[in-house]
């Protein structure tokens, strides 16, 4: 199309001019910048999170919550959720990851951290604090992880209900547990059917020890300084055990493009896509990287040169957050998936 053209012509333009473009398209389509990477004129556009992480921590259902925890423990339920991410040793994200390890770890019973390492001293080390640790099979782009095999190691070794792959520098709070316990007791979604939920993060600069520290206080930064990303940006990938991660692509994690890809891929093969933004608090510990740091590493296009080799016509247009057709949201009280109407720009075909 029009559109796709003056996007693509090399490979992936601007971002920004991007979404200029489908703001004009369809003016009812409301994306959200970072005020970290856009210009002032932009930052008009930005919308603060602040209402937004409140409201989502406030719908959190403690006592269903609790009775799931006591059935995990009991053994009557297995865990809801292994999580997985992927690091070596740099120390200039030491205390990102360090807040990653114990924030993640506070998802117990719920949740199984899992990090794929071929570095020693970063396995002796989660494996000390209790996470589980796995090695890097499978790699491309100068040793980057292949995505699909880590689902399949952690789907071969752990026992869930949910498997996702996130980003290491994302925090989550009870939200996370909360909105999978919900899906799994209160909405109608087959869980013996390929599923994807994804969702926008949001963006929290400079976070220190003391602010990562809890959920309470993670919650109050996203409200206080927190900034919700456009929804180009999909850093965590929670898929149900059927998802067939052996037919995927071989895309590697930190590079641009595979995210967009994964959600357009699986919109067009009819699987159940979900947005879960709304129920959801992910916050992204960001540093002086900024928050288009894959854009700026060796070997960015990887993914992008894979999937053109494979599928010749890309729309990753359809694969940003907006396009989505299902999402979670509580009204009064009450947890459901609701459907939304996309644009004409969000086909698939």
């Amino acid at each position: 199309s029009r559109l796709d053209t003056a996007v693509w012509k090399d490979k992936f333009g601007s971002v920004s001019y991007y979404l200029k473009l489908l703001e004009k398209a369809d003016t009812s389509l409301k994306i959200e910048f970072s005020a970290g990477n856009v210009s002032k004129q932009e930052q008009t556009t930005q919308s603060p999170t602040s209402t937004v992480a409140a409201k989502i921590h406030s719908n959190v259902n403690t006592q269903q919550l609790e009775k799931y925890r006591s059935r995990i423990l009991n053994q009557e339920n297995v865990p809801i959720l292994t999580l997985f991410t992927t690091w070596n040793y740099n120390p200039d994200k030491n205390l990102v990851h360090n807040l990653t390890v114990t924030n993640w770890l506070s998802l117990h019973p719920f949740v199984i951290p899992v990090v794929f390492t071929n570095d020693s001293d970063v396995a002796a080390d989660c494996s000390r604090k209790g996470w589980g640790v796995l090695p890097v099979l499978v790699s491309a782009a100068e040793g980057i992880p292949v995505l699909k095999y880590m689902y399949r190691d952690v789907m071969e070794k752990y026992n869930t209900t949910f498997y996702a792959y996130s980003n290491a520098d994302i925090l989550f709070t009870d939200t996370l547990p909360d909105s999978l316990v919900q899906i799994i007791t209160n909405t109608s979604l087959d869980l013996t059917q390929p599923g994807m939920i994804v969702g926008k993060r949001t963006n929290v600069e400079n976070v220190t020890l003391d602010e990562g520290s809890d959920w309470y206080n993670i919650t109050w930064v996203a409200k206080e300084r927190g900034k919700l990303f456009t929804g180009w940006a999909e850093d965590y990938f929670i898929t149900t055990r059927p998802f067939p991660w052996h037919d995927m692509a071989e895309v590697v994690i930190g590079r641009r493009a595979y995210d967009n890809w994964l959600v357009v891929h699986s919109r067009k093969l009819k699987y159940t896509v979900i947005d879960a933004t709304k129920t959801v608090l992910a916050v992204h510990l960001t540093t002086e990287a900024g928050n288009f740091e894959g854009h700026s590493h060796k070997n960015r296009d990887y993914n992008h040169n894979l999937l053109v080799k494979m599928f010749k016509r890309l729309k990753y247009n359809a694969g940003i957050i907006e396009c989505i057709e299902k999402f979670t949201a509580y009204e009064s009280g009450n947890f459901s998936i609701k459907d939304r109407t996309v644009l004409k720009g969000c086909a698939t075909g």
